[in-house]
């Protein structure tokens, strides 16, 4: 049996990165994927996606839209049946997936008229640098000047993640807690400043040792930039290079999961890193024992780091950040409004953020005093989304089912009649968007699986923008939710 190499072969490549022989690729995928699909799927998933790589054993297609990857790579690329036909036009196929890529044309450095020769110009547009900034040079992602630490408002519930990060950024006050430079990974729910904080570590290290090479981009453009390699024959130059860095922070490492090759080259980028006495950075949505479909030595391999926890933010928290945000924006805001905003809006710290920005705008544009009631009227969908964390998947089923006149174990059921599938599209999709349940969790209480939640999430979506009695419907569930 055919063993699936962990680096896609470059003798295999069937000269992908020609653009006729690509767009032969794509025309016959497509019409293929016509063939074994009923036209309804089709149309919806399968004709905006562009074939990125090709080869005998391995096909990768990308799509702009990270909803379109995930259904495609679950309900699809991962079904034996869909493979099974598939091999019908590719009997040597063994794996196919599908990544997201927002923008599918890179930036390029500008190269200085002087050059001597064109193969030099190539050599040297090797570097992706998009930062503006001489020496932290960000290898598919721009750094924002705003994410710094001294624009890190710190907090109880982001003390300890903070203070590794003023570390591993040579911050002059902090201690070295250690002989050795260590992986950090740092996890948290989507909207604690993750990100801030990991591109703060960059900016730290620019201030303070300008020779460190620094590399800061996403786990799907860590994916993007080696297939490129691949397919363009700079395979070596692209593992030269990154090996040669002293830091590297990988943002969205969940991202990076059901890719096999793409994974065995991450892992061997951060042994190698690691074993240098390199610094590595990983930020990740949830802790590395949660990731799902994740080598068991890449997961051993990261947790031998030190991991810190953004934990939710309590009242004091709150207050901070809320104090904080303001004094960044010279707002002077009654303690009364402070203590009402932290006590209701119980969300992230980006709710917060934007909430005191609506504040701001408020008093600058608008022509009445702030005042509570005021406050109460312009939070009014930032203080809805912070109740949701008190709204859980047991809540929700009994409020629709009510709505409908239904009962919970109808929705629980495999009745697919035209109602009860509408009353539980918009049960599944109310669970995703008000609890902290994962796809896997919400599925399950209703006897389904992740994948369904996903087209009930999708559905309900483009039936809501387009039928005003559905978002009438939504609106009122809504309400009944808040209160």
């Amino acid at each position: 049996m055919h063993k699936i190499t962990n680096i896609i072969n470059i003798d295999e490549l069937q000269n992908s990165n020609d653009s006729e022989n690509l767009l032969k690729n794509q025309i016959d995928f497509l019409d293929n994927c016509q063939k074994i699909l009923d036209t309804d799927n089709y149309q919806k998933w399968f004709l905006d996606i562009k074939v990125f790589s090709f080869t005998a054993h391995e096909i990768i297609v990308s799509t702009s839209s990270k909803l379109s990857r995930d259904w495609i790579n679950r309900e699809f690329f991962s079904q034996k049946l869909f493979i099974t036909k598939l091999k019908n036009f590719y009997p040597k196929l063994l794996k196919i997936s599908a990544i997201f890529i927002a923008n599918q044309t890179d930036k390029k450095l500008d190269i200085p008229t002087n050059s001597p020769t064109e193969a030099q110009s190539r050599s040297f547009n090797k570097i992706v640098n998009l930062s503006k900034h001489d020496n932290v040079f960000a290898y598919g992602t721009e750094l924002n000047p705003k994410f710094t630490f001294q624009n890190f408002i710190s907090a109880k519930h982001n003390k300890i993640a903070l203070s590794m990060a003023k570390i591993i950024g040579g911050c002059p006050e902090t201690p070295q807690l250690f002989d050795d430079k260590i992986p950090l990974f740092i996890h948290g729910n989507v909207g604690m400043g993750k990100t801030h904080l990991a591109q703060a570590i960059a900016w730290s290290i620019k201030a303070n040792n300008s020779s460190k090479k620094v590399v800061y981009l996403s786990a799907e453009k860590f994916m993007f930039h080696f297939v490129q390699s691949i397919r363009n024959n700079e395979i070596m130059t692209f593992k030269e290079k990154m090996r040669s860095i002293d830091v590297l922070i990988v943002d969205d490492v969940q991202f990076i999961s059901g890719k096999d090759s793409t994974q065995q080259e991450f892992m061997n980028c951060f042994n190698s890193l690691v074993e240098d006495n390199k610094q590595v950075v990983l930020v990740c949505d949830r802790c590395p024992t949660a990731l799902e479909n994740i080598d068991e030595k890449l997961k051993s391999r990261i947790s031998g780091g030190m991991i810190v926890n953004f934990k939710n933010p309590d009242f004091a928290d709150r207050l901070a950040i809320i104090k904080g945000k303001a004094q960044q924006l010279n707002l002077e805001i009654s303690d009364e409004i402070l203590n009402y905003v932290a006590t209701n809006l119980k969300g992230s710290n980006r709710d917060l953020e934007g909430a005191i920005k609506k504040i701001y705008a408020e008093k600058i544009f608008g022509e009445t005093e702030i005042n509570l009631n005021l406050i109460k009227n312009i939070l009014i969908t930032y203080l809805n989304n912070s109740k949701s964390n008190n709204v859980s998947i047991e809540k929700i089923q009994k409020i629709v089912a009510d709505f409908y006149s239904l009962k919970i174990n109808d929705l629980n059921s495999k009745n697919r009649s035209k109602n009860l599938s509408h009353a539980r599209q918009i049960a599944m999709s109310l669970c995703k968007k008000y609890t902290s349940e994962s796809l896997k969790n919400i599925g399950e209480r209703f006897n389904k699986n992740h994948a369904t939640v996903i087209h009930a999430i999708k559905s309900i979506a483009d039936l809501e923008s387009k039928c005003h009695k559905t978002s009438q419907e939504i609106k009122t569930l809504e309400d009944k939710l808040s209160q």
